[in-house]
């Protein structure tokens, strides 16, 4: 349940620096995503889906002592979703967007809004038959 965070260096020769502890409990989420600049401030973000389908946001901060901000609740429900990704800005406004594939199939797109408070926009549907893939990045 620990999280580590291995930052880059831009060298081919040696890519990451030594691993530095977020912290301990992470073992509670059953889906961790790289969620771009969910909050708008210039800075990555990352996502959590618990046990229990909440989706919490971890706002980044820049710094590697402490890469992240105290979670936040974006909603209940995720649950319904085999798959969660972050392919950057699909909509084309500026903002990370958030796909998500449901048991049956269906393709889902979360419009991010670039507000820490309500990250994402009500889905809007993309299509069906996205379970004939195995993995979506």
């Amino acid at each position: 349940g620990v999280l580590w965070l291995y930052r880059g260096t831009g060298k081919a020769a040696a890519p990451f620096t030594a691993r530095t502890k977020v912290g301990a409990g992470w073992n509670t989420y059953n889906s961790l995503t790289k969620a771009g600049d969910v909050s708008g401030d210039g800075r990555a973000d990352l996502l959590g889906r618990d046990g229990s389908g909440v989706l919490w946001l971890y706002r980044g901060t820049g710094k590697a002592a402490a890469p992240f901000t105290a979670r936040t609740k974006v909603g209940a429900g995720w649950n319904t979703y085999n798959s969660l990704v972050v392919s950057g800005d699909l909509s084309g406004d500026g903002r990370a967007d958030l796909l998500g594939r449901d048991g049956s199939g269906v393709l889902w797109l979360y419009r991010g809004t670039g507000k820490a408070a309500v990250p994402y926009a009500a889905r809007t549907k993309v299509g069906a038959g996205w379970n004939a893939y195995n993995a979506l990045s």
